[in-house]
């Protein structure tokens, strides 16, 4: 939907209910509905005769101007009511709005994978339902299977539970809608939607229906996208009580999967779209756990790094999971499929036995992967592996030198900073494009000498002032900004010490490579122990040959075939490269004679046949 009409309706009103109406109003009069029973959807209608009726018309004239058209689809109606939810909300609740075509494969997939009960009493639900999308769909779909009336399967077979209240409001609106435009309008419809907390609620005492029938048949959904830092102290104690949610510091998408399975009855099915990181990372642990021990039936369509949502940079996947045991989990790539096509999409499977819960799942490559762990020595005994500094604010800290003399350098604006608390400083990720680090020097204000040991102490406030006179009062004028840093709420040892400790220290022989890579990416190596970095990463070891031998590992066909198998997905084509993707990888314990070729070639093609070889891999890689 075009972003200026979305634009209109964030500044039209920020009352709920005052929005409800315009749309439901604007809805009604483009499809020439007059509804005269259903005492519900009559709250929202605005009457022709007031002056209110003004914003309606301009609303639909400003609508039709920029759509060029005098249609008004209902699924424009579930996308506005999506949109209107405001930002906090959004941000605490992870509410987003799931496109037509995904909700329609999960609806549409689920229903047929459900073999065993009639579809007459079949029970559906949605334990994050929000506006109601795919409850809408759950009903339509039953609509054509069983030519039951909306008002019975509202009454007898759909479900549903939001956090907030208004989006039970706007899921009822939406059903009673939907109703009456297929022609079947009642003064009340009876509803199962409840505004309670998925994490608390309990289904089976609330519910007579959800009890004799022993939970639920489907459970359709896009659990809320939250990360740890941003829920409320409510929300981290409620998903204590969840097994899954004891490793880490899990987003709030990963107890919806316990929650789900556990009210699914025997054969029961869920389809999720949500994210896909629960496959590899250490906050997924947990549920992969889970679906291993639960032997879970477990079909997961990953979209990799291609982005579903138009408002939010997420990496998801669709999941559909059967209440029964299986020692398989089916796995397919977006872009090996057809979403419109369910019946033809051909799963790879790997079994639970086969897949490493603690490491992460390869779904495709596992055998790939498995091979590559076992040989030599993993790289974590071998490499430390380290993050760059974190200032917290970089764009006060960092800069690139417009001239310089004998005593300063001179920041963009003119700004004199001491040489001597100065050191250079490059960000390690742009050696994606980068191949010379001269290019990507820059200055870092240090405000940290070094004990015998070579670990970073703070240079404390009076000798600062003293020494560094035009670096101090520079901080100062930043003093406000750097206290904003972990939401006002940092601890630092002094206001101007960086957010982080990390990274400090002096070290000799490092080997710089990005934390986000792209095939092709470079790693350099560096003997300046003065030299800092920052965003990326950087592997230390105790001899510089060693390191050698890894730059040239590295960026070897083998070892990324690894990471796109291994790694988290970025958009573009990118893959994360975090310590923890990285320390099973297996390095290969080169013979001496081995070891002086490996570091005399340069040729890239005889260098991947090479370690090709080494690694006992010939065949071509599949894609992943």
């Amino acid at each position: 939907m075009n972003q200026q009409i979305f634009k209109f309706l964030k500044n039209y009103s920020t009352d709920v209910y005052e929005v409800n109406k315009l749309l439901v109003t604007s809805f009604t009069h483009t499809h020439n509905l007059t509804i005269e029973n259903n005492s519900f959807v009559k709250k929202f209608i605005i009457s022709n005769k007031t002056d209110e009726y003004a914003q309606v018309l301009t609303f639909l004239s400003y609508f039709q101007k920029i759509e060029h058209t005098t249609s008004f689809p209902f699924e424009a109606l579930v996308e506005f009511f999506e949109f209107v939810i405001s930002p906090s909300d959004k941000l605490i609740n992870g509410a987003i709005y799931t496109p037509e075509n995904i909700r329609n494969y999960i609806t549409k997939q689920s229903f047929n994978e459900l073999t065993h009960k009639s579809m007459d009493s079949i029970k559906i639900v949605d334990i994050a339902c929000g506006c109601g999308g795919f409850l809408i769909d759950a009903s339509l779909e039953l609509k054509q299977r069983t030519n039951k009336s909306f008002k019975r399967i509202f009454q007898e077979n759909i479900f549903g539970i939001d956090i907030q209240e208004y989006s039970i409001v706007r899921t009822k609106i939406l059903l009673s809608l939907l109703s009456i435009i297929h022609g079947e309008e009642e003064k009340e419809f009876q509803f199962n939607l409840y505004t309670a907390n998925s994490l608390e609620f309990e289904w089976f005492k609330e519910n007579e229906q959800i009890k004799r029938n022993n939970g639920f048949d489907l459970i359709l959904g896009n659990p809320p996208y939250v990360c740890s830092r941003n829920m409320d102290e409510k929300t981290k104690e409620l998903m204590q009580k969840w097994s899954t949610c004891n490793i880490g510091h899990p987003d709030l998408y990963i107890p919806f999967f316990q929650i789900g399975y556990e009210l699914l009855t025997d054969n029961g099915i869920l389809g999720f779209i949500t994210v896909n990181t629960f496959m590899h990372s250490v906050n997924g642990r947990a549920i992969r756990k889970y679906f291993s021990e639960k032997k879970a039936l477990l079909k997961i369509v990953d979209f990799k790094d291609e982005q579903i949502f138009k408002s939010r940079m997420t990496y998801t996947c669709i999941c559909l999971l059967e209440k029964k045991e299986s020692d398989y989990i089916y796995y397919a790539s977006s872009k090996e499929v057809n979403l419109q096509d369910i019946a033809k999409i051909n799963f790879n499977k790997d079994s639970y036995e086969n897949l490493d819960t603690h490491k992460g799942w390869s779904l495709k490559n596992s055998d790939l992967v498995k091979k590559l762990e076992s040989i030599g020595t993993s790289f974590g005994k071998i490499y430390n592996t380290k993050s760059g500094i974190a200032t917290l604010k970089n764009n006060v800290y960092i800069f690139k030198a417009i001239k310089e003399d004998k005593k300063y350098f001179y920041m963009p604006d003119g700004t004199k900073i001491e040489r001597e608390v100065c050191k250079e400083v490059i960000n390690s990720n742009q050696l994606n494009t980068y191949n010379d680090i001269t290019d990507l020097k820059e200055k870092i204000i240090f405000p940290y000498t070094h004990n015998d040991n070579n670990q970073a102490v703070i240079i404390e406030e009076d000798v600062f002032v003293k020494k560094f006179p035009k670096a101090y009062e520079y901080l100062l004028t930043k003093r406000e900004l750097l206290a904003t840093r972990d939401k006002g709420k940092g601890k630092y040892p002094v206001w101007y010490a960086f957010g982080r400790t990390q990274s400090l220290e002096k070290v000799k022989w490092k080997l710089f490579f990005p934390q986000l890579v792209k095939q092709g990416f470079k790693a350099v190596l560096n003997g300046d122990e003065n030299l800092y970095f920052y965003n990326g990463m950087a592997a230390y070891a105790e001899d510089k040959r060693s390191l050698k031998i890894l730059q040239k590992l590295l960026v070897s066909r083998v070892a990324w075939s690894y990471i796109e198998t291994k790694s988290k997905h970025y958009a573009s084509g990118y893959f994360g490269l975090g310590k923890n993707y990285l320390k099973d990888f297996g390095i290969y314990d080169f013979a001496e004679k081995d070891i002086e070729h490996l570091l005399n070639m340069d040729n890239q093609e005889k260098l991947n046949a090479f370690i090709m070889k080494k690694y006992q891999i010939i065949k071509a890689f599949n894609k992943p």
